[in-house]
C-alpha cells in the first residue's frame, strides 16, 4: 500500500454520519444534524462485534448503511478528478465514483477499531453563511489520549437534505489532498482506466500529513 490514512482524517469522516432530513438552509439545522449523527457513529465504534480484521466486511456494510445516503460520492469524486474529469467517459466517471466509495469504506472499516473518542463539541460559527444552503460546521473532537482534532465539515443542502461535500482536518483539505493524489496517479499511468485501477489498488489508505503539499491551492467550491 502506498500510504496510510492518518487517524485524524479517518475521525473526520467516520464521525460525520449525517442522517438525511428535510431542513431549512441554516447553520442551526446543519449543526443539529452533525451533533446527533456524531453520537450514532460513536455507538458504532464501540460495538465489539464489528471491530477486528475478521469483521471488515461487516463493518463496511454498517458504515455504508449510515453514510451512503448523505455523502455525495459522485460530487466529491468529480472534484477529486479535477481537470481530468472532462477526459473521462461516462462509464469511467461512474467507475471512479464506485471505486472512490469502496476504497473509503474499506479504509474506515479497517481503522475504526483504533479510535477511542470521548468528547465532542460543535463550535458556534464566527459569522452567518451568505448562502443558507451551504453551511460550515466546526467540531472539536477529543480522544481518550487527550489529543484534540479540529474538524470542519462543508455541507450542502440538496433536495431538502444535507449532504457532505468536503472535510478539513486540522487545516488539511481532504478534497485537495485526494485531487493531488489522483493527478499524480494519472501523470504516472497516462490513461484514465489505468489511473482508476491504480487508485483502487493503492488508495486503501492515505497519510494526509505526508500528502499535505499544495494545501494552498485554490478550491473554489468548498461546499
Amino acid at each position: 500500500m502506498m500510504v496510510k490514512f492518518c487517524s485524524s482524517a479517518l475521525i473526520a469522516l467516520l464521525v460525520l454520519v449525517i442522517k438525511p432530513v428535510a431542513a431549512e438552509g441554516s447553520w442551526s439545522e446543519a449543526s443539529a444534524v452533525v451533533n446527533d449523527a456524531t453520537r450514532d457513529m460513536l455507538a458504532l465504534m464501540d460495538n465489539d462485534a464489528l471491530t477486528g480484521e475478521e469483521n471488515i466486511e461487516k463493518m463496511m456494510g454498517e458504515i455504508e448503511t449510515i453514510i451512503a445516503p448523505v455523502v455525495d460520492f459522485h460530487y466529491i469524486s468529480r472534484q477529486v478528478m479535477g481537470k481530468y474529469f472532462r477526459r473521462a467517459s461516462d462509464e469511467e466517471r461512474e467507475r471512479f465514483a464506485d471505486v472512490f466509495k469502496t476504497t473509503l469504506l474499506r479504509t474506515y472499516a479497517k481503522s475504526i477499531s483504533g479510535f477511542e473518542l470521548r468528547e465532542f463539541e460543535v463550535q458556534a460559527p464566527g459569522a452567518e453563511s451568505p448562502e443558507p444552503d451551504k453551511q460550515v460546521v466546526s467540531v472539536n473532537m477529543k480522544a481518550a489520549n487527550g489529543q484534540t482534532y479540529v474538524l470542519v465539515y462543508y455541507m450542502l443542502r440538496q433536495q431538502g437534505n444535507w449532504t457532505l461535500v468536503n472535510v478539513m482536518v486540522d487545516g488539511i483539505n481532504l478534497r485537495i489532498t485526494f485531487r493531488n493524489q489522483f493527478a499524480d496517479l494519472y501523470e504516472r499511468n497516462r490513461s484514465m482506466s489505468a489511473t482508476i485501477e491504480a487508485w483502487a489498488e493503492q488508495m486503501q489508505d492515505i497519510n494526509l500529513k505526508e500528502q499535505s503539499g499544495g494545501q494552498n491551492e485554490t478550491d473554489s467550491s468548498e461546499a
